[in-house]
């Protein structure tokens, strides 16, 4: 009995450090990449887990938007991150699924944003292959902020995307789904 008490309290520990460790907020400065362009300027949040999958799926949808002629200022969702957006076209949430649920530090981001001002928001979520409920909590938590959802995008690392988008490759449909991006008109 005792063991088992034992294994127990130490496999809690591991999911705790596990839970805290995936969870760490990362800051940055704001990157600014296409700096001339002129389609809009766009405002990218995420927080980059820590297996690189969401980091390339943003990296996608980013030079979509800058094929299109946008500016892209991209940043963590840290306490460093913009919260007045009044300089914004556009807000790209993107962080991984933990635990089924987005990422801490995205949802804190959303929290300090507090007022979006009926921004147009486009959330991306990266998740295993069970993210649908986390999905939803992105999405109220943009709808709590005032943000317009205009897009949400959830890719999957191992089940197929397939599914969803009629193709796999989550990088190309991260960069499709911001070449065809339409926002509503002001």
């Amino acid at each position: 009995m005792q063991f088992l008490l034992v294994g127990l309290g130490v496999l809690a520990a591991v999911a705790i450090l596990s839970y805290l460790w995936l969870n760490k907020a990362v800051v940055t400065g704001i990157r600014v990449v296409n700096p001339e362009g002129g389609a809009g300027t766009a405002l990218v949040v995420y927080h980059p887990g820590r297996f690189g999958f969401g980091q390339r799926v943003r990296s996608a949808f980013t030079e979509g938007l800058v094929s299109n002629g946008w500016r892209v200022e991209v940043t963590t969702a840290s306490s460093r991150a913009p919260t007045d957006l009044s300089t914004y076209d556009l807000l790209v949430v993107s962080g991984p699924t933990y635990w089924f649920t987005p990422s801490r530090p995205m949802l804190s981001y959303l929290k300090r944003l507090r007022d979006a001002g009926g921004k147009p928001v486009v959330a991306i979520l990266t998740a295993i292959g069970a993210g649908e409920r986390s999905n939803g909590i992105l999405q109220k938590a943009v709808q709590a902020a005032n943000g317009e959802l205009v897009a949400s995008l959830l890719l999957y690392t191992v089940r197929p995307n397939e599914d969803l988008y009629g193709i796999n490759d989550a990088e190309e449909i991260a960069s499709s789904a911001a070449k065809e991006l339409r926002l509503p008109a002001s």
